[in-house]
C-alpha cells in the first residue's frame, strides 16, 4: 500500500539517490593519523557489539591495546574480523569525514614492534584530547598509562585491513 501511494506522488517528490564524495587514500590516512578515538564492531548475536576505543595509526597500520579479559576478548577469540569506524565533523555538520576499515585483528608478537608501538601510542594518547575529554578525568586516573601501571594485562593488536573506504561532505 505504501508503494502504491508513492507511485502516485508528483515527480518533484520522488526520492533522489545521493552519495557523499569518496575520500582519497591520502585523506583517509590523514584522518586516521589525526584522530584518537574509533568505534570497533565485533560480531555478536543477536546484535553487533560496538566499543569506542583509542587507537594508534602509523604508516598503514592501526594498533589497539586490549585488556586480556572481557566481552571483546571473548568475541575476538571467536571471530577476529571487525569493522572500525573513525570520523570527524565540525560543530554544525557542514563538514564531515568518515573512514570505515574492515579487517582482522592480529596480535603483535614481535617484541621490538610491540615495545616501539606501545611507547609511541602512550605518547600520542597523552598529546591528544582523546577519551579524557569525554570522561573529564585526568590521565593519572585512566587511559593506557593507568592500565599499564595498574598491572592489568594488556595485549597489543593490529588491524590487518582487507577493505578501507572513506566519505566526506563539505
Amino acid at each position: 500500500m505504501v508503494f502504491a501511494m508513492q507511485e502516485q506522488l508528483p515527480r518533484e517528490y520522488e526520492i533522489k539517490k545521493f552519495d557523499l564524495p569518496e575520500m582519497t587514500h591520502r585523506e583517509m590516512k590523514q584522518l586516521l593519523k589525526d584522530r584518537l578515538l574509533c568505534r570497533v564492531t565485533f560480531h555478536d548475536e543477536p546484535y553487533p557489539y560496538v566499543l569506542p576505543m583509542e587507537y594508534y595509526f602509523t604508516g598503514d597500520t592501526m594498533y589497539f591495546h586490549f585488556t586480556t579479559t572481557g566481552k571483546k576478548m571473548d568475541l575476538m577469540v571467536r571471530d577476529p574480523n571487525v569493522t572500525v569506524e573513525v570520523d570527524w565533523y565540525n560543530d554544525n555538520l557542514t563538514d564531515y569525514k568518515s573512514v570505515i576499515l574492515k579487517g582482522r585483528l592480529v596480535p603483535v608478537e614481535n617484541r621490538t614492534e610491540y615495545n616501539i608501538i606501545s611507547v609511541a601510542m602512550s605518547s600520542a594518547v597523552r598529546e591528544k584530547a582523546g577519551i579524557k575529554s569525554f570522561l573529564n578525568i585526568p590521565w593519572g586516573k585512566k587511559g593506557i598509562d593507568y592500565l599499564a601501571a595498574s598491572n592489568i594485562p594488556l595485549k597489543l593488536y593490529k588491524l590487518d585491513v582487507k577493505e578501507m573506504s572513506g566519505k566526506k561532505a563539505h
